[in-house]
């Protein structure tokens, strides 16, 4: 079916079950950040309308739609890796031997990986940090930290875990050899 998604014939090689309900959780994820990109645009002409129309101010505008904005970016980062939508230049990789296809297949992810993990700990300990002190944005809402310090967290810890398991079915079968992927 798809190549690279998770929804090809090498799920059944891998365990079915749980990529079924990773293939779920991203799409929840995106459905999240479509919401929250509807949000903020709602918010923001919201804000508009009432500072220009009604002369009234917007409380804590900038919060609420920065918090949105990281939904909006981070929620369906795994989804993205699903389906191979990297930025990727194919002007020579084409010709290159399957061989060399298939290490550059598994750098890629092992590159995503090492990016990936340093962010992941570092929105964890943003997370638990903004959980344990209770902090919150200054503004007339009080606006806690912690919401939009728990999307980046899982946003990033679904996406190295989708990482890990394209790479996986990268070693165990490898792109362009015709049996799909995970």
């Amino acid at each position: 079916m798809n190549d690279r998604n998770g929804t090809a014939p090498r799920d059944r090689a891998a365990p079915n079950e749980l990529l079924r309900v990773l293939r779920r959780i991203e799409g929840a994820m995106t459905a999240l950040a479509a919401l929250a990109i509807f949000a903020m645009a709602a918010f923001i002409c919201y804000g508009v309308i009432a500072r220009n129309v009604l002369n009234i101010s917007v409380s804590d505008e900038t919060v609420i739609v920065g918090e949105l904005m990281i939904a909006a970016l981070v929620l369906p980062l795994a989804r993205v890796a699903a389906e191979r939508g990297f930025i990727v230049v194919e002007l020579m990789t084409h010709r290159f031997a399957m061989r060399h296809r298939i290490a550059l297949s598994a750098l890629t992810v092992l590159v995503g990986l090492m990016a990936a993990l340093p962010i992941a700990y570092a929105g964890l300990i943003a997370f638990q940090g903004a959980w344990s002190s209770g902090s919150f944005y200054f503004g007339v809402l009080n606006w806690p930290e912690w919401p939009g310090k728990l999307a980046f967290l899982a946003g990033y810890v679904l996406f190295t875990l989708r990482l890990l398991v394209l790479l996986v079915a990268d070693l165990r079968d490898p792109p362009g050899t015709g049996a799909g992927a995970a």
